[in-house]
């Protein structure tokens, strides 16, 4: 072992071990979905048969490479950590996430998932007037419109509210065994490795987002209720 340790290990090894690690993550995340994830994802598609489901990540997660359960239910994602690149180009921006500490500096990365969106939604309904032979009816003609839904009050709510998005915090009951609302209130969960100072600012940011909720469930059932409530309220005003 102690040979092996002073011998330089080659790149090529390193990307496998990752892609390894990388690929079981997933896998491993796929075993531990709630078990309603899937369920009330389908039954958003069946109550808005031209939405476009996204996810935002401000790690590696992937749900574009959980084939077996998230993959097809998905149609696009965006990484803080693969995405920092398409940033730094786009708006000249870098930034590590632990030192973002107010929500304008989340911006670009719900910029970019919106961007992703609408060019995800052009081209299903390309794909849909192609398929018509009489075209596309006007009834068939919608508004764009972002619900963003996540667990963390900072980056989720905070973040996405930057750029207009409707906010649906998810701050499940206790059955669920959900950890991110510990960061907001001062405590430390098991998988962070954020330093006290970078607690603190997430737990502000927390703090800051509050009033930006615009939905809250408790239980994954209730996702597409709060969906539908926030459209109706969108087409009342």
């Amino acid at each position: 072992a102690e040979k092996w340790a002073r011998t330089t290990v080659h790149s090529s090894v390193v990307q496998a071990v990752y892609n390894a690690w990388e690929m079981e993550r997933h896998h491993a995340a796929e075993r531990h979905l709630f078990p309603d994830a899937i369920s009330t994802i389908k039954r958003i598609q069946e109550d808005h048969p031209n939405v476009i489901v996204g996810g935002v990540t401000d790690g590696s997660a992937n749900p574009m490479l959980m084939v077996f359960s998230l993959m097809p239910l998905f149609d696009f994602t965006v990484s803080w950590e693969d995405d920092l690149d398409k940033a730094r180009l786009m708006e000249n921006v870098y930034q590590e996430l632990d030192a973002v500490d107010q929500s304008d500096g989340l911006g670009w990365i719900y910029r970019l998932a919106v961007q992703k969106g609408k060019e995800m939604s052009n081209l299903t309904a390309e794909i849909k007037k192609k398929g018509e032979n009489d075209g596309t009816d006007d009834e068939d003609d919608f508004e764009w419109c972002w619900v963003h839904v996540g667990d963390d009050l900072a980056y989720d709510v905070g973040g996405s509210a930057t750029t207009g998005a409707k906010t649906v915090l998810v701050d499940l009951a206790p059955e669920y065994g959900q950890t991110a609302r510990l960061r907001r209130e001062g405590k430390r969960p098991a998988w962070t490795t954020e330093t006290e100072e970078q607690l603190e600012n997430h737990r502000k940011m927390s703090m800051n987002a509050l009033e930006k909720v615009d939905a809250k469930i408790t239980h994954l059932g209730q996702l597409p209720e709060a969906i539908n409530e926030l459209l109706k309220g969108d087409d009342e005003e």
